[in-house]
């Protein structure tokens, strides 16, 4: 039987934040690790996440699946790093950005049939419904933010706008309640002008029954929050304030699952076309990264680089108590 793909898909409100080289880097401390992972260019407007991998010009993308009828394995790039392999969007065509439904229901169960451990996705920046649903694909994706207040704003609006699309989804059948979801999206300027409490109480007004499923939709998704370009103290409390954000207007358990401190470092390995978790995993971008992969995969991993060669270190965490 075979294991289901664990899918992580990584968005965010606005470009700009670093996602992309977040998104490759943590492909590859997973790969790493030793598990088989495939990071993917979701980003079908503006394709260039195979520059941050040191690949010029990617001979196929998802592109090719409808234009050119390539078998989807043809599709799969080596990136000369063992257990990664990489896709591309290859959206740098005109109109390639705009996807039909169809084409997004192929795409996204040619991702669940990959033959990996871990699927990264990095997606395209904004709230487009293919964006959501390509998020939505697992309820327990990534959200990428800066500290400034107006990307964690953006962040929040993202958080918010993918729940309200999974509602959507879900309720579909129901088109009394759907209405009320999709006529309930808030202000972008006011965050109490629709919370899910508000949307819980007028469902009540219409079917009472339907509280139960609206709470279940709420408590399957648990997204977890990244914050990069930390500057100091009062930077890493973005993420804390976006937690508490999300609990008390969106009734989610967001998960701060780290930060990764600005440097210089990381836009040098950018232009150099080679992760900074490969270049220098002793910075200190690189220890940050390392302590957000050990919390996604339950393990301690540490990355040393000498005389040219990566050695890696990874240890299991217990959680059963044995380890007393």
């Amino acid at each position: 039987m075979a294991t289901k793909v664990n899918i992580i898909p990584i968005g965010g409100g606005k470009g700009g934040i670093g996602k992309s080289v977040v998104s490759t880097n943590l492909a590859v401390g997973i790969a790493l690790s030793g598990q088989k992972v495939v990071l993917m260019d979701g980003d079908f407007g503006a394709s260039n996440l195979h520059a941050l991998l040191g690949i010029s010009h990617p001979l196929y993308g998802f592109q090719d699946l409808f234009v050119n009828n390539k078998a989807p394995d043809s599709l799969l790039i080596e990136t000369g790093i063992s257990n990664l392999k990489f896709i591309s969007s290859a959206g740098d065509n005109p109109g390639s950005a705009n996807i039909d439904s169809e084409r997004v229901k192929k795409i996204i169960s040619f991702i669940k049939k990959l033959d990996a451990d871990t699927v990264i996705l990095d997606l395209g920046p904004g709230t487009s419904f293919n964006v959501l649903d390509f998020f939505n694909i697992s309820s327990q994706g990534i959200v990428m933010s800066s500290p400034e207040t107006t990307s964690v704003m953006k962040t929040f609006s993202f958080i918010r706008s993918a729940l309200f699309r999974r509602m959507s989804r879900q309720l579909k059948n129901l088109s009394a309640l759907q209405k009320l979801v999709d006529h309930s999206k808030p202000s972008k300027t006011d965050l109490e002008t629709y919370t899910v409490a508000t949307l819980r109480e007028n469902i009540k007004k219409v079917d009472e029954t339907q509280i139960e499923k609206l709470d279940e939709i709420i408590n399957e998704f648990k997204p977890a929050i990244i914050i990069n370009r930390v500057r100091n103290k009062k930077d890493l409390l973005a993420g804390n304030n976006l937690v508490n954000l999300v609990k008390k207007y969106l009734e989610i358990e967001l998960k701060y699952i780290g930060y990764i401190v600005e440097s210089d470092g990381v836009r040098e390995s950018a232009e150099d076309m080679v992760p900074f978790l490969i270049k220098n995993p002793q910075s200190k971008p690189s220890e940050n990264l390392q302590q957000i992969i050990g919390t996604l995969t339950n393990t301690d991993l540490h990355l040393v680089k000498e005389d040219g060669r990566i050695f890696v270190s990874k240890q299991v965490r217990l959680n059963s108590g044995w380890d007393a």
